[in-house]
Order: C-alpha cells, then structure tokens, then sequence
C-alpha cells in the first residue's frame, strides 16, 4: 500500500493531541513533519506540546516552530478550554529532543519542493505557516496533493 506524504500543521491542544496520535504512526501515513504555531496558546506553548506528544508517543519526525500571530487578527489563546499550558490534564516526562533549526514556513516549502509524490497538508490550527508558505514560494501549490483542515468560525 502506498502511504500518504503529510504535513501537520498545529496549534497543539487536546484537539490536535489526537491528530498527532492518530496520523503519527499509522501505516497509511508518511508523517513528513509537523509544523507549529500559535493559536489554542502561544507558539512557545504549542510548540513545547508538539514535543512532548511526539516525545511520549515515539514518533520521530521534524517538530519546526512557526508563526507566532495570525496574519490578520491577534493572537487569541484559549487557556479557558485548553488551560494554561495548552494541554493541561497530563504531566509529561521531561523533554529530550529539541526542534527541528527549520522555520515552520521553510520546512514546509522546502519538502513540498523536494517531494518525488504530491504532499497532503493537514491544518488543524489557523493556517498560517501554510499561508504564508504558499505566499512565499507558490510552486507548492502544483505539489500538494490537498489541504485536509479542521473548520471553524470567525466572526468580525
């Protein structure tokens, strides 16, 4: 069975927690990376999440941190659903892995680019990262596969 190349994009939250256990090793999946930004907490709290999930699960991909605000609004944590920490409810062991040196945005690119298959990019945050790749380097778009997101709303 060919497997399908992901990206995930995340705020890491109880949400995407789960996003990251269910695509993370499971055998129909290439998780190529995850990339991180702000969005349920800061980027320094998603991103400490995204380890600490990819550290107790065992699953060994890139973690590369990204945009800290969304490219229109501001930044709205949601400590009150997520707590303080983003993922409050569990206390990790301690952290021994580091992230990836690649800015969220340039990792991103730069696999899509360099991939021999079309890339699915899954987004379970506000979409940033992938944003702003698509803003930098259009010739993404001909290499991703699809973009897979979780909705939600905005109101002005």
């Amino acid at each position: 069975m060919k497997k399908r190349k992901i990206i995930l994009d995340c705020d890491p939250g109880h949400d995407d927690a789960i996003a990251i256990l269910l695509i993370g090793n499971n055998p129909v999946f290439d998780l190529l990376g995850i990339t991180v930004e702000s969005g349920n907490q800061t980027l320094e709290k998603t991103g400490r999440n995204a380890l600490n999930i990819v550290q107790y699960l065992g699953i060994d991909v890139p973690v590369c941190l990204g945009a800290t605000n969304p490219i229109i609004k501001e930044v709205e944590v949601c400590d009150a659903i997520h707590g303080e920490s983003g993922l409050d409810g569990f206390d990790f062991p301690k952290l021994n892995i580091d992230f990836d040196s690649r800015h969220a945005v340039n990792f991103m690119i730069e696999v899509i680019l360099d991939s021999k298959e079309k890339v699915t990019v899954v987004t379970t945050g506000p979409m940033t990262n992938l944003a702003l790749a698509m803003r930098m380097e259009p010739r993404i778009l001909d290499n991703i596969e699809e973009v897979v997101l979780m909705g939600g709303s905005y109101q002005n």
